[in-house]
């Protein structure tokens, strides 16, 4: 029996080789065209994208006086200082002074830079007041000692014997808690700020170890020296070899001023930080000429 053979369907013949190769020419045109097409139409889309005004969110409404106001007094319930110290900083505008004044604490001695304006007259405020020598001693010398890792202090009896003594300790826990009393003199608005602009001068992991330890390596392009930076603590030196690291000293500074016996200065203990990063690397000489050096067994170097 024969099968019905439908014949609307058209019957498929290969090309013969010299009929494909005249067409290839057709078909790379019509490739080229296609594509000249689409970088046109997506030219023309990135211009009109660039064309319409951009989505912008609208502005925060300025906060009113009263509210500002409001929160100033709620933060000045918790921070007994911040009024004072929102007052100096007020004064230091009025007066043009760049690095603010210095805040002066009952019964801590303020260190201030000589050159700084009325800094004799802010240093007496506050300050423990000296007492007088009624039995007649003289202090004649001090030295430290290694072997008891304290100052020994010699002096002169009244009858004109000469005695000796050790005086402080051989660890650092006395400047750590008298720097912790002296935290009164600092905001977080400020300390907030510092970290902002450290984080603009400072690699990324190395604004981690600060922010997680407190402290930060960077190294000298020019003396190959490196330096430990430390929130509330001297900055280490060090040099290294082929096997260790080498401790040359530890460099305290403080630009503005600073509290006898701590390790607190005026300003907030990040700027302090910034000071010595950036004193490092625009003039370590300098850096080098201002800081005390102390050296890594001393209490006095926090090590």
């Amino acid at each position: 029996m024969r099968k019905n053979v439908n014949t609307s369907l058209p019957i498929l013949t290969p090309l013969s080789p010299r009929k494909q190769m005249k067409q290839r020419p057709a078909m790379k045109k019509r490739k080229h065209k296609e594509q000249r097409q689409h970088k046109n139409h997506a030219a023309a889309a990135l211009q009109n994208s660039r064309c319409e005004p951009s989505l912008r969110s609208h502005p925060r409404p300025s906060e009113c006086q009263d509210e500002r106001a409001a929160r100033i007094a709620t933060l000045e319930t918790f921070d007994a200082f911040a009024g004072l110290r929102n007052g100096l900083r007020k004064v230091a505008e009025m007066k043009g002074e760049w690095a603010g004044i210095p805040m002066p604490l009952e019964g801590e001695r303020l260190i201030i830079e000589p050159k700084f304006n009325k800094g004799r007259e802010l240093a007496d405020i506050g300050a423990p007041a000296k007492v007088e020598d009624t039995n007649g001693e003289v202090i004649r010398n001090q030295f430290w000692s290694t072997s008891r890792r304290q100052t020994i202090l010699i002096w002169q009896e009244k009858d004109g014997r000469l005695d000796w003594g050790p005086i402080g300790r051989g660890h650092h826990f006395d400047y750590d808690l008298k720097t912790l009393m002296c935290s009164q003199a600092w905001g977080l608005e400020q300390e907030q700020a510092a970290l902002q602009t450290m984080a603009g001068l400072v690699r990324h992991h190395q604004m981690k170890q600060y922010v997680l330890t407190g402290m930060f390596m960077e190294q000298s392009k020019r003396s190959k020296v490196f330096y430990l930076f430390r929130r509330l603590k001297p900055t280490i030196a060090m040099r290294a070899d082929a096997y260790s690291m080498r401790i040359l000293c530890a460099m305290c500074l403080h630009p503005i001023a600073y509290y006898e016996g701590t390790w607190a200065g005026a300003m907030c203990p990040t700027d302090d930080v910034l000071a010595h990063l950036m004193l490092m690397r625009g003039d370590e000489h300098h850096f080098w000429k201002s800081a005390n050096q102390h050296p890594a067994w001393r209490p006095e170097a926090g090590l």
